[in-house]
């Protein structure tokens, strides 16, 4: 098996899966509330491949319902949702993950059967716009009492300069 350079891994990867962010492993009692929480900055146009939450330690019993938002604050247009939510995130196991479909507004994340294995998105979606700013929020129906997570957006710029970055 061939070793290749950590640049030339990281090249192969851009390439394939986009450019990716993602947020420090954080506490869901702090992030995940009954209200949009702001988790990725976008500066321009960037086109969505994957946006994933995956539990890095078991959720309580807490009936929380994710979505994902985008909020424009350059130009400013409210808030709208981005996805529908997902069916009740109440005890997910270690590595179980909750993933944004693309598909349309309203389409709802499906959360994982296995943990360590989901299924790809199977459509993107375009968020922001030309020498726009805005955000990724994601949103609870109900605030998550314990648990831990990390978020990942894998993307593509689609103007010069476009990116995105976590907040947190």
């Amino acid at each position: 098996m061939p070793s290749f350079n950590p640049s030339t891994q990281d090249m192969i990867g851009y390439a394939h899966g986009g450019l990716r962010a993602q947020t420090a492993v954080f506490a869901n009692a702090t992030y995940i509330a009954a209200a949009a929480t702001d988790v990725f900055t976008v500066y321009g146009k960037i086109r969505i491949l994957s946006l994933d939450l995956e539990a890095i330690t078991a959720f309580s019993d807490t009936a929380t319902l994710l979505k994902w938002q985008f909020n424009a604050s350059e130009p400013a247009i409210a808030a709208f949702d981005i996805s529908g939510a997902a069916a009740t995130c109440a005890t997910i196991a270690q590595g179980r993950r909750v993933v944004f479909q693309g598909t349309a507004l309203n389409t709802v994340q499906v959360i994982s059967t296995n943990p360590c294995a989901s299924l790809q998105a199977p459509a993107t979606m375009d968020v922001g716009c030309y020498a726009g700013v805005g955000t990724l929020a994601i949103v609870g129906a109900v605030a998550a009492t314990s648990g831990t997570s990390i978020i990942q957006l894998c993307y593509i710029p689609l103007f010069d300069g476009s990116y995105a970055e976590a907040i947190f």
